[in-house]
């Protein structure tokens, strides 16, 4: 990055030097633009080069959160599959004892989550602040080892309640995403997703309810809705008593939206 600011200051000057003082003012020498344009075509190729060099020398950490270097909170590089693409993942390294690849992380409602298919499939976000990891990622995750789903959250007063299933994989894109897999579960929250056993994987510009509605336009929110779901974490940052807002039914046994949620997978094995 330094090299690169060095280079374009140098660049600047070149070019300010060659405009000033010249017999038409305001002309560059052609001599000193075709310079200019070889080396800035130069400076680009150089860019490539290094962060194909940084790609390469960073280290992938393994297969999953449980088997990273270290045991601090942070993200990793990791490669689920010896062939596959590695590609980073944030891990929780502490709560319920660490070890668990964050897939959806909301607390301030700075991510805008009304989103369509192609970005729920792929990502968006920040690892480091609000994000959705992507389906994509989560599939090929959870398809190849046995995973356990744990779902945090907060309202507006800081009351904390979780739900844990002991089993969770979704499915491919040809499958719609759907839950292939969803464990006992056990916590504080209520179980608003065992039901969700089968459902696809909807969005505001993919409908796969069984609904009359298009749930996901009508709530706003993403998710695995059936008949529009009761419990939609991907819906509107809000601190109201409203459908469209992220919230968990059994939280308060209503509608009211929450402020803060954060699902992650562990591996089992």
């Amino acid at each position: 990055m330094k090299l690169r600011i060095g280079l374009i200051v140098f660049f600047a000057l070149l070019y300010v030097a060659a405009s000033d003082g010249g017999p038409n003012d305001g002309e560059v020498n052609p001599s000193v633009d075709g310079m200019l344009q070889i080396l800035a075509g130069k400076l680009e190729a150089m860019e490539h080069r290094l962060q194909g060099m940084e790609r390469q020398l960073r280290k992938v950490e393994g297969y999953s959160c449980k088997n990273v270097s270290s045991s601090v909170s942070g993200t990793y590089l990791i490669r689920v599959k010896n062939n596959s693409e590695p590609f980073e993942v944030y891990c929780e390294q502490e709560t319920f004892g660490g070890g668990w690849i964050v897939f959806q992380y909301r607390y301030d409602g700075s991510l805008d989550f009304y989103r369509g298919w192609n970005e729920f499939r792929d990502g968006f976000g920040d690892l480091n602040k609000e994000f959705w990891l992507g389906l994509e990622k989560v599939h090929q995750i959870t398809s190849g080892r046995k995973h356990e789903l744990i779902i945090e959250l907060k309202d507006f007063n800081g009351t904390y309640k979780y739900a844990r299933f002991n089993a969770y994989e979704i499915g491919s894109e040809s499958d719609q995403y759907d839950v292939k897999a969803i464990g006992k579960y056990s916590g504080t929250a209520g179980d608003r997703m065992s039901h969700y056993k089968d459902r696809k994987f909807s969005t505001k510009d993919r409908d796969n309810d069984e609904s009359s509605r298009h749930c996901a336009q009508y709530m706003e929110g993403a998710w695995w809705h059936w008949f529009c779901a009761d419990s939609v974490l991907n819906a509107r940052y809000m601190n109201a008593e409203n459908e469209k807002s992220m919230h968990w039914y059994y939280f308060h046994g209503n509608y009211q939206g929450l402020s803060y949620s954060r699902m992650m997978i562990r591996e089992l094995e």
